[in-house]
């Protein structure tokens, strides 16, 4: 028997540590003093919890292989697609974060158009699922002339095929109204991600309309979609200024239905260009727990590429450019990005170089990475980090506390949900 390569110790007081096991995700807390160097020596009940936990594992297995043969299999699963669509890069706001430039931005021409919906047909004789993902810029600027006939035809080649197909969009939600909602109800809308900044007065300061309040209008959005059933992640971008403000999100949860809460998640997230602190990290918590303790789940964004693996690094993803070009990622400058490919006049698609194999091959390369103790949360990044990194690199700069709290966030979400579900139990018995 032998100490997994993947525990990690964290010390949580002077009398206690957790352990978390980054391939098994499991965790348990033990006495600070207690040492594990000598497996063999360990009393036998405790080593015994050790191992259920794969906190202790045979000397015969080899964890790296399993990880990137668990790797593996994941990205390449054949059951389902995802093709996420840029109808435009232009959008009706002009965010201080964004990583687009807005300006003379493309729009998907009628040519591409064809294109895409050939490459749909293909897909769906090949795939039992499509999801269409639709992405911008404002996806929703392009609504009538490209999204909802692109949906009406996916629905279409779908039936005849006998396949199914769903839909989900990124936007800012702004450009949603009731009948726009109830065409996107009926025809298989799965879900929306919408972004808020900050409460009221900062974020009608980022998301600036001339005509009405940008907060009150997304918001009566939100609650649309949610009492239409469909599910929404709302995400809220924090910045050290805004956090404060945040709290009107939870005066707004209070007025909803627990039925309408079921369909909506709070993810926060910190805006990339702010820095991380101490004191914005337990404020995130705070508002969390508070999200959570209203009967909605509340969550950042956690990092386990192995379970919850980043959609970018899937086989079975791709991004369509409104140009015409194709990506695995949405998290970059379009513009100014190199390419993966592009779509050929038959709806096919066509890979320029080893770009997507290569990143794949670096990946697993990294020997640095491949020895870190997080390396099955990590896997070395997304595809957009592997992509700009150097061959031999850390994306957390070989910072321990860092990468500790990867872990705490994965340990304090589970608590957030359990203590959700047990709250839900308790209140549906006192019924």
């Amino acid at each position: 028997m032998k100490l997994s390569k993947y525990n990690i110790r964290i010390q949580l007081s002077e009398k206690s540590d957790l352990i978390y096991n980054s391939f098994s995700n499991k965790f348990i807390a033990i006495k600070h003093e207690i040492s594990l160097a000598n497996v063999n020596g360990l009393n036998i009940h405790f080593r015994d919890l050790l191992y259920s936990n794969g906190m202790i594992i045979s000397d015969d297995i080899n964890e790296y292989e399993s990880v990137v043969r668990e790797w593996k299999t994941n990205t390449e699963k054949k059951d389902s697609y995802l093709v996420i669509i840029n109808p435009t890069l232009k959008c009706n706001f002009n965010c201080w974060y964004c990583y687009e430039n807005h300006s003379n931005a493309s729009v998907m021409n009628e040519q591409l158009f064809n294109k895409t919906k050939m490459f749909i047909h293909n897909i769906l004789k090949t795939y039992d699922k499509l999801t269409v993902s639709f992405f911008g810029g404002e996806p929703l600027l392009e609504y009538v002339r490209i999204v909802k006939p692109l949906i009406l035809y996916a629905e279409l080649e779908a039936t005849k095929l006998n396949k199914t197909v769903d839909f989900s969009f990124t936007t800012n939600g702004f450009l949603l109204d009731r009948e726009m909602i109830s065409f996107l109800h009926q025809h298989h809308l799965r879900a929306m991600q919408i972004t808020l900044d900050g409460g009221r007065k900062t974020h009608n300061k980022t998301i600036v309309s001339k005509s009405k309040d940008s907060f009150e209008t997304i918001l009566g959005n939100v609650l649309c979609l949610i009492e239409n059933k469909v599910y929404v992640t709302l995400r809220i971008n924090v910045t050290p200024n805004n956090i404060d403000e945040c709290w009107e999100i939870i005066e707004w949860l209070n007025v909803l239905s627990d039925e309408v809460k079921e369909y909506l998640v709070v993810n926060i997230q910190k805006v990339w260009q702010t820095q991380v602190s101490e004191e914005i990290i337990n404020k995130i918590d705070c508002l969390l727990d508070a999200i959570c303790a209203k009967g909605v789940y509340g969550c950042v964004a956690l990092r386990d590429n192995m379970r919850d693996m980043c959609y970018a690094d899937k086989d079975n993803t791709v991004v369509i450019n409104s140009n015409g070009n194709i990506f695995k990622c949405t998290a970059i400058d379009f513009d100014h990005h190199v390419p993966d490919g592009y779509i050929s006049e038959n709806g096919e698609l066509v890979e320029v170089g080893n770009r997507i194999s290569d990143r794949n091959k670096k990946r697993f390369e990294n020997q640095e990475c491949c020895e870190c103790d997080i390396f099955p949360l990590c896997l070395g990044g997304c595809s957009k980090t592997v992509d700009s990194s150097p061959n031999n690199y850390c994306i957390y700069q070989h910072n321990k506390k860092a990468k500790q709290q990867v872990v705490m966030d994965i340990i304090k979400d589970r608590i957030r949900r359990d203590a959700m579900l047990k709250n839900k139990l308790v209140n549906n018995e006192s019924i």
